[in-house]
This record gives structure tokens, sequence and C-alpha cells, in this order.
């Protein structure tokens, strides 16, 4: 995927059949890569680009979930959801047409199932602490110091979500 320019708060656009939202914070300019990581706190800029479509038909996959289960709401607009509250991470995850954002606040380890697509990881926790996105063989695939996020998370081939007070 090319790279997606951030823009100013709450702009969207098109681009090849994704929604790209920047999330709430300071807007950059400088064009970032999926993947990369952002700044976040005051000055972060959390760009999701999701795979959006119609609804999906009977028989489609289940909605996305963790074990053990954590707060999550559902956004029909991307302009609805909120910045991650201090001290917590959220994933932000692309299902019929919706966004489900995921609200993680204790140390952890979070299993993740029918995550699809790519979203976001913000991580809003103090000091040293990090978010690891773990794959099904058990392989770190991301590491999210505390302050930062990473845009473009790849949820298809993510089964874990853990929170640590070990440093990336």
């Amino acid at each position: 995927m090319g790279g997606i320019a951030a823009g100013p708060v709450g702009s969207s656009e098109d681009e090849g059949g994704k929604f790209v939202r920047v999330f709430r914070g300071v807007a950059g300019s400088r064009r970032r890569e999926a993947g990369s990581v952002l700044a976040a706190g005051s000055a972060m800029t959390v760009i999701m680009a999701a795979t959006m479509g119609a609804a999906l038909p009977p028989g489609a996959p289940s909605v996305p979930s963790t074990s053990p289960s954590v707060p999550h709401e559902n956004y029909g607009n991307v302009g609805d959801i909120p910045k991650c509250r201090p001290g917590h991470v959220c994933a932000a995850v692309a299902y019929d047409g919706k966004y489900h954002v995921f609200d993680f606040y204790r140390y952890g380890t979070y299993r993740l199932s029918n995550w699809r697509g790519r979203g976001a990881l913000v991580n809003e926790q103090a000091g040293g602490a990090a978010a690891r996105i773990y794959d099904r063989s058990g392989a770190e695939t991301a590491c999210v110091a505390a302050g930062t996020a990473t845009a473009g998370a790849d949820w298809n081939r993510a089964a874990k979500i853990k929170l640590t007070t070990v440093r990336c």
C-alpha cells in the first residue's frame, strides 16, 4: 500500500478503496507509510486505513472480539471515534461497515478473534509500558511504545495483543 497523507483533523479521503481517517490530534503534513509509528499524546496523529464494504451476507465471519473481554464500542462514522484515554491502549478494527474500537487497560495478554483487515493501535500508557502484537505462531509482529501509535496494523496475522511494563 502506498503512503497515506496525514491531513487536517477530521479529514478523510478515499484512496484506492480504502477509507482513511485522521484520528483526533494535531495534524501533520508529512506522508506516512501504513504500519509506521507516530507520536502520541497532545500532538498525536493516528491514521487508520480499513477496508469498508457493504453489509456482510449471512454466514459471514463473526464480530471481532477479545478474550478476556475488554470494553469496546462500535462507531458507524469514523469521525465519532474518540481519542484513546490516558493510561489505555486502543485498537480499531473495521467490520461490517463500522469501526469496532477496543479499550485495553490492564496488563496481560488478550486473544483476538475475528480481527480482519488493517487498523490502528494507539498506546496512551505512560513510561516504558508497551503494547505488543503477536501472530498465530507466537512471533511478535509489532511493539508500540508508550506515547506512540501504529497505523496499518495487520489484523489478519494478529492473534494476541499484550500490554506489558517491558519496554519495546
